[in-house]
């Protein structure tokens, strides 16, 4: 597979250079999902005011324009998560997962089903490339440590790859993850989890601080990045 951002160099062994930050549809996806998120911001705020000055209705109105928004922006950065997973992964080998251009919780999510992949099919290890951080806000690494301590959490033991720091190296040998319930939950409402008041129809008091998706919108996201993990298994399994 190659993306708009991929760019295959060489003739023998070609290797496929991909790199998330200068490509464009994935920048475009995560921008449209920061300006819903900031429409979504203004809304709430709108919301809240004309509750405050008593204009129930319009408030009710608002409240609703906010979490549509919302669902909006979400459903950006599903995109963007799918797109930049299976770019990155397009040459993976069969023991190793590219998390670059996740969010953290995204990348949890898949990690965790990843782990489970490779302890059901007798993998010994498994080779997670994190990067360096050098693209993250303030060049502050986010995926690696969240990473060390879902594996300290589960008593995986890891290492840095020797001459590469942006590859963890995971030892699954041993390994016992209990999937019962999600290790990490899918990533519904985590981008942008600024809360704000309900109206109900007919303009009453505010229900809360309550989520803007139901049970049927973690199922969603729940589906949808499994979807991208299956994706990912398919492309391993015809390597092995």
């Amino acid at each position: 597979m190659k993306g708009t951002g991929g760019v295959v160099v060489g003739t023998q062994n070609p290797v496929r250079d991909y790199n998330h930050s200068t490509d464009e549809e994935y920048q475009r996806l995560r921008r449209l999902a920061d300006e819903a998120y900031k429409k979504r911001d203004q809304l709430s705020h709108e919301s809240q005011t004309a509750y405050q000055q008593g204009d129930k209705k319009l408030a009710h109105e608002l409240s609703e324009k906010s979490k549509a928004q919302l669902k909006t922006a979400e459903d950006f950065n599903m995109q963007a998560a799918e797109y930049v997973f299976v770019e990155n992964n397009a040459d993976s080998s069969s023991n190793e997962i590219d998390l670059h251009g996740l969010y953290v919780k995204e990348a949890l999510f898949i990690l965790q089903k990843r782990i489970k992949f490779a302890i059901d099919h007798n993998e010994p290890q498994l080779n997670v490339i994190v990067g360096k951080g050098l693209h993250s806000q303030n060049g502050i690494a986010k995926l690696k440590p969240s990473i060390e301590e879902f594996c300290a959490k589960h008593g995986i033991r890891n290492h840095l790859e020797k001459g590469n720091s942006g590859v963890l190296v995971l030892e699954l040998q041993g390994v016992q993850m209990q999937m019962d319930g999600p290790a990490v939950n899918a990533p519904t409402n985590q981008y942008n989890a600024q809360p704000h008041p309900q109206y109900n129809n007919n303009g009453g008091q505010p229900q809360g601080q309550a989520q803007n998706y139901n049970n049927n919108g973690n199922d969603n996201k729940d589906s949808a990045l499994t979807s991208i993990f299956k994706i990912f298994c398919n492309c391993i399994q015809s390597l092995v």
